[in-house]
């Protein structure tokens, strides 16, 4: 099976950059520094954006490699990303089962733990065919009204614009009626880890980071980006820091994340 943008995106971190949108496809993913020349069907991933524009992993997608070392305990301030959609369609009772049954292969419905969630309302539609339409319901020149489904699922942003042509697919319509509405739903995930020492691992330095880090005290703290001004203020404090060279957590986060199987989603 090969590993799609969206598949990609899904397993790694909603928030990676510049990830080619072609129907794709990759038979495996790299790890870089810097864009590598690899094979087509190789996704180079980048650890840390660059000036140059290719597929690069997102902060988020950095906390999740950091997650998967199981330093210790979670501490410090939460991060979190705001990655979903509500799709919003209407369909004639006939054709309820296969629109939704196709938005669901595309990735829509997946909440949490819970799969091919939706939810359906009755209701009237009202249109008026004018010359040149071809209605797949009614009659050309007169207000018609139908009976119709109100169909709702939650789809993330990375499978937006496959579900989208999904439903255009599947729904009987010429002219199919759908909104997107963005969502408050949070992915969240901690900043930074405490281990058994009492010192504190954490990707990068940010405002909240520091703070908590000057609350708290760590015995030590191990990153791999620290700002000049964030080195000084920990000095201030007496806390000491051990600078990882670039892709020393990281490099051994994501292929634990990337596992054995190397296709989780099978």
């Amino acid at each position: 099976m090969m590993i799609t943008a969206e598949q990609a995106q899904d397993y790694f971190g909603p928030d990676i950059d510049n990830i080619p949108l072609r129907p794709g496809d990759f038979d495996d993913v790299q790890f870089c520094l810097i864009r590598d020349r690899v094979s087509p069907r190789t996704l180079a991933l980048q650890l840390w954006k660059t000036d140059i524009p290719a597929p690069s992993l997102g902060p988020f997608g950095r906390l999740r490699a950091l997650m998967a070392l199981q330093m210790g305990n979670p501490v410090g301030p939460m991060a979190f990303i705001e990655p979903y959609y509500k799709l919003i369609t209407f369909v004639p009772p006939s054709h309820l089962k296969r629109v939704r049954e196709s938005l669901w292969e595309a990735g829509a419905g997946q909440i949490g733990r819970y799969s091919r969630c939706s939810y359906v309302s009755s209701g009237t539609g009202t249109f008026w065919p004018e010359d040149g339409t071809q209605p797949f319901l009614g009659q050309i020149g007169n207000l018609n009204q139908e009976s119709e489904r109100r169909l709702e699922v939650v789809v993330p942003k990375w499978y937006q614009r496959r579900v989208e042509q999904a439903l255009l697919r599947a729904h009987p319509y010429e002219e199919v009626a759908f909104d997107w509405i963005a969502l408050r739903n949070r992915l969240e995930i901690a900043s930074a880890y405490c281990d058994s020492q009492g010192e504190w691992w954490f990707i990068e330095d940010n405002a909240d980071l520091m703070q908590a880090l000057l609350d708290h005290r760590p015995a030590k703290v191990h990153c791999e980006k620290l700002t000049w001004s964030s080195r000084l203020i920990l000095a201030e404090a007496k806390i000491p820091v051990d600078m990882k060279q670039p892709g020393e957590l990281l490099y051994p986060g994501l292929h634990k994340l990337w596992g054995d199987k190397k296709k989780p989603w099978e």
